[in-house]
This record gives C-alpha cells, structure tokens and sequence, in this order.
C-alpha cells in the first residue's frame, strides 16, 4: 500500500453484479457506496467510527482529503491483456497478461488478498518510476488541496 495517499483501490474482474445489494449490506455496516464515474465507498455518517474521522464543526471537506475507496473493474481481454477501468499506462487501459496471471498476494490486517502477479510494474505503469514519491494533488482550480498527497493504491487489485 501507498502509505500517503487518501484512498485505497480495489479491483475486481469483470462487472459489479448485485450492486444494489452490495450497496444495501455496506449501508448496514455504516458504509456509503455510490457512483461517480467509478464505484466508491466511504465512511458513512451513521458509522460508529464517524465521529473519530469527521470533525463537524468544520466546513465541508475538499476532494480527495477523505478516506474511500475506489473499485476498478478489470477485464481478461483475450490471452494476451486485461483491461483495466481508468488505467493510463504504456498501452493505454491495457496490462499485459503475464503482469496480471498467476495472480500474487499480499497481506493486509492479516488478511490474504489476491493482487496482480506483477505490483511493481502495475504501480510503475500507473503512477511512474516516483509512484512512492509524495506530491501534492492539485484541485480543478491547479490549486493544491489540502490532503498533500496524490495517487492512489492499486496494489489490492
């Protein structure tokens, strides 16, 4: 994991099916997920944490200055590339089979995560030789935000 980026991503293969229940069961637990040109997820207000990571006596926050969660789907193209939603990498959207399959796993809390085969070179295709470089996120006004980070993480993927 990045350790200075605001979110976390997560990708999973082919299309979200059930979304609407998904959607349902994280509410329960105190989550929000909703559309936004990709699916996401953050802390919900009637979360038991909420109180310990929203302050609200302040105004409300800028993008990208709280934690959430952004699912990507991926699509096993054909033999030889997956797709991957939102990707920007050498070839496009597109990661070489070998990169992906077999896929690898990390640990994360002491949970076993399956990942791409290849992390180093996913986090290279998507961010850059620097992805472990903090820099500054600059908002739609090419004004720095205040969460002074950038990127994301994909290495759940």
């Amino acid at each position: 994991m990045i350790p200075f980026t605001e979110d976390t991503d997560i990708g999973f293969m082919d299309e979200l099916k059930a979304s609407y229940e998904l959607q349902e069961a994280l509410w329960w637990k105190g989550y929000h997920m909703f559309f936004s040109g990709i699916w996401r997820v953050c802390v919900a207000p009637t979360h038991p944490l909420a109180g310990l990571l929203y302050n609200s006596t302040l105004p409300l926050t800028s993008k990208f200055s709280v934690p959430y969660v952004d699912l990507y789907e991926m699509t096993k193209v054909n033999d030889s590339y997956w797709d991957v939603e939102e990707l920007e990498g050498s070839k496009g959207r597109l990661l070489p089979t070998d990169k992906v399959e077999p896929f690898s796993q990390v640990t994360i809390n002491g949970e076993p995560f399956d990942t791409v085969h290849d992390p180093e070179f996913f986090l290279t295709e998507a961010y850059g030789e620097d992805y472990m470089t903090p820099k500054p996120r600059m908002d739609e006004s090419n004004s720095t935000s205040s969460s002074g980070s950038t990127g994301t993480n994909r290495t759940a993927l």
